[in-house]
């Protein structure tokens, strides 16, 4: 009976390990520039679970994106859009516009900024074609 019980704690502490230690595999698969660069905030263990309950679609849109546009799907994703494709396109063309239409040195809020934007967009190829 003493030995039962020994090798029924060892399983449970054995089995309490597994599922505490940090799971360094899975962070390997997180792409670069998910996790934030504050130092104190910084938590790989929970980027990668994160990371791990993200569906095929919303990993495809997040890789596939340069590292300053990543955040783009994952504010989709917190809304809760219905379609993950075209909300990741528009806001992209959104923010790919401004970039450039602030580079040309439009006032953000002018007209000539928003004219600028709209031509952008007229020209625009979205990163993910339907």
């Amino acid at each position: 009976m003493k030995y039962l019980v020994q090798l029924c704690l060892a399983l449970g502490l054995a089995l309490v390990g597994t599922v505490m230690l940090p799971a360094g595999v899975h962070a390997q698969d997180v792409p670069e520039c998910i996790d934030t660069d504050d130092q104190t905030r910084n938590n790989p263990a929970a980027t990668a679970q994160w990371w791990s309950r993200r569906s095929a679609e919303e990993k495809k849109y997040i890789s596939e994106l340069p590292c300053e546009e990543r955040f783009i799907p994952m504010i989709c994703i917190f809304l809760f859009d219905p379609n993950l494709r075209d909300c990741t396109n528009r806001r992209v063309a959104e923010y790919r516009a401004d970039r450039a239409c602030s580079k040309k040195g439009h006032a953000l809020l002018s007209e000539e900024h928003a004219a600028c934007k709209e031509d952008f967009k007229k020209s625009f190829s979205p990163p993910f074609p339907g």
